[in-house]
């Protein structure tokens, strides 16, 4: 079990192990809630990461007098995180779009089925992807891929293989979704793309 959840189940309730899993389920169910009612694609990710940080904090030593309310405050700077990355997305896509009058239709459809694909995926690999790609080059791509590894308690070599993978799924999730298309053309040759 992972010393810091054994701190915080502890921290719930310190003598009593079947209560503190009671409390730390009912704490989550909350937190899922809070992140439903805020419209978050993965409120399950979100609340364990919720619960992840708070976790660590108490690990850290951080004076907790009220847990509930230290994990919703930690809910809501995930919501503006999320909110941050999420405009960028969109800001991303805009200005793609303002430039695609030079793109042909089979790159257009391409994008198309990698942003469909890339949705589906849980908001923390969204957010990891953004993250590591947006890195700047040279020396300062090295040290933002060490910051980025080291804030997510990882190295440097897991969080690569962990974008490969990452990166071989959308590509499969793609071809998938691109034959699905070539058959449906097939059938009905009236169909030029999809939407």
């Amino acid at each position: 079990m992972d010393q810091h959840f054994t701190i915080l189940l502890t921290f719930l309730a310190p003598d009593d192990p079947e209560e503190a899993g009671r409390r730390y389920l009912r704490l989550h169910e909350k937190l899922m809630g809070y992140f439903r009612l805020r419209g978050v694609a993965d409120p399950v990710g979100c609340a364990d990461e919720a619960l992840d940080r708070a976790a660590r904090r108490l690990a850290e030593g951080a004076e907790v007098p009220d847990i509930d309310r230290f994990c919703l405050g930690i809910a809501r700077f995930i919501i503006k995180e999320h909110w941050r990355i999420d405009t960028r997305e969109s800001a991303a896509f805009l200005e793609f779009l303002d430039r695609k009058a030079g793109v042909s239709d089979d790159d257009l459809n391409r994008f198309s089925l990698m942003q469909s694909c890339f949705d589906q995926l849980p908001q923390t690999d969204r957010e990891l992807l953004n993250l590591y790609c947006a890195a700047p080059s040279g020396r300062a791509r090295a040290e933002h891929r060490r910051k980025l590894a080291e804030d997510r308690h990882s190295t440097v070599s897991a969080v690569r293989i962990r974008v490969t993978r990452l990166r071989r799924g959308l590509d499969d999730c793609v071809r998938e979704l691109s034959q699905s298309e070539d058959k449906i053309r097939v059938i009905n040759p009236e169909l030029t793309h999809l939407n």
